[in-house]
């Protein structure tokens, strides 16, 4: 079950920054503070797709521990998208 979250995550994650890499604009937090720029999306979709693999392994072999492979994924799709979150608030 773990590893078939991490695999939504994981396409969740490609998906997302497929369509920001191929799009030049962009909010000012995500551009300017964040340098997210179309490479920055395309090394989040690799680093997605190299999990994606591994979850998909471990989904046939159990001694693979999905928990903290999950875990480690979370932080990196929780990074990748509050690095547009700034952008949506007005405080300055």
């Amino acid at each position: 079950m773990w590893s078939g979250v991490g695999l939504v995550l994981c396409a969740i994650v490609i998906a997302v920054a497929f369509l920001k890499s191929r799009r030049a604009d962009g909010s000012y937090y995500e551009r300017e503070v964040y340098g997210m720029t179309a490479r920055t999306h395309r090394a989040y979709a690799w680093l997605s797709a190299l999990f994606a693999a591994v979850f998909a392994v471990a989904f046939f072999l159990s001694f693979i521990p999905v928990v903290p492979l999950l875990g480690a994924y979370a932080l990196i799709f929780i990074f990748y998208f509050s690095s547009f979150a700034r952008g949506f608030s007005d405080e300055e």
